[in-house]
């Protein structure tokens, strides 16, 4: 434990050192940078499309929640989705699933709520990996990456799902016995009833395109988006969103996905201009994900 912490504070702090350093040495030309008012329009359009991504990831995991048989009109998944999604920020990076799991298990099995939240930064994995190859449009990387959907055949996934949940077993459970009591009835049960999710994986493309585009308009607003191809842009968004989440560092990928931006694109991009986005991106990122846990509180007090 002290190793995995310790691990996860060396990343966090290489990466808010190399950011730092990025903007210690170009502060005198992001105090240049002026934001008008067509650069607001770019920075609106941008938290519109990443506000909309959150909706979009939200039904993703509702249909993957449906597709593993959980059937449901206790509760509304999207709005689960959508409150707890901001919690993701809170130290340790996991109360989003937890708190996700402790509703879920309120309806559905013990097996199938673990399924449910284990499955879903998968398929956002999957989803990723689909887009980095039009960086390159290298033939082999075409192949590993879009292999990746080969995860989701039932040979695979039951191997993977156990794997996590030993892995992230202190999420679900700290009770031993229930684990053990647990252990051979999932590994009998556990995603037998699922077919191949078609259409949350296809949901959870369009949201990483629709995250893409948040990004994008940021990098509008600094005139600097169509200084690269689309192609490789969104390869190298794509890399540095997937390593945000997988890597053990601050919530939500916070320095991550940064500093893999400026170590991909750095040399092809304006470094300033470069930085002044992804400072707003990461702005506008925020404060949709607030406007996403916020939404069902809106619409009851104004009994939309």
């Amino acid at each position: 434990m002290i190793s995995k912490i310790n691990i996860k504070l060396l990343i966090t702090l290489s990466c808010f050192l190399f950011i730092g350093t990025s903007i210690y040495i170009n502060f005198e030309s992001l105090s240049n940078e002026e934001i008008a008012t067509e650069e607001i329009l770019w920075l609106l359009l941008g938290m519109i499309f990443s506000y909309l991504s959150i909706i979009i990831n939200a039904y993703a995991w509702k249909y993957l929640i449906n597709n593993i048989g959980c059937h449901s009109n206790k509760f509304n998944i999207v709005k689960l989705f959508l409150s707890t999604n901001i919690y993701k920020y809170f130290p340790g990076g996991i109360w989003h699933f937890v708190s996700r799991y402790n509703t879920l298990r309120l309806e559905f099995s013990t097996e199938k709520s673990i399924e449910s939240i284990l499955l879903e930064p998968l398929l956002m994995l999957v989803a990723g990996l689909i887009f980095i190859p039009f960086g390159s449009l290298n033939i082999f990387v075409f192949i590993l990456c879009w292999s990746s959907t080969l995860v989701f055949l039932p040979v695979f996934r039951n191997f993977i799902i156990q794997k996590l949940k030993t892995m992230k077993a202190s999420i679900f459970t700290n009770n031993d016995e229930l684990k053990e009591r647990n252990s051979a009835q999932n590994n009998k049960n556990i995603s037998r009833r699922m077919f191949y999710p078609y259409k949350p994986l296809l949901v959870e493309i369009i949201f990483v395109l629709f995250r893409f585009m948040g990004f994008l308009f940021c990098m509008n607003a600094f005139a600097i988006g169509s200084l690269i191809s689309q192609g490789e842009l969104i390869s190298s968004f794509s890399l540095a969103w997937i390593i945000g989440l997988i890597v053990p560092a601050a919530p939500g990928g916070l320095g991550v996905f940064e500093s893999v931006i400026l170590f991909s694109l750095g040399s092809n991009l304006p470094e300033a201009p470069l930085l002044a986005s992804l400072l707003c991106y990461r702005l506008v990122s925020t404060i949709s994900d607030i406007f996403g846990a916020l939404t069902y509180p809106v619409k009851k007090l104004f009994k939309v």
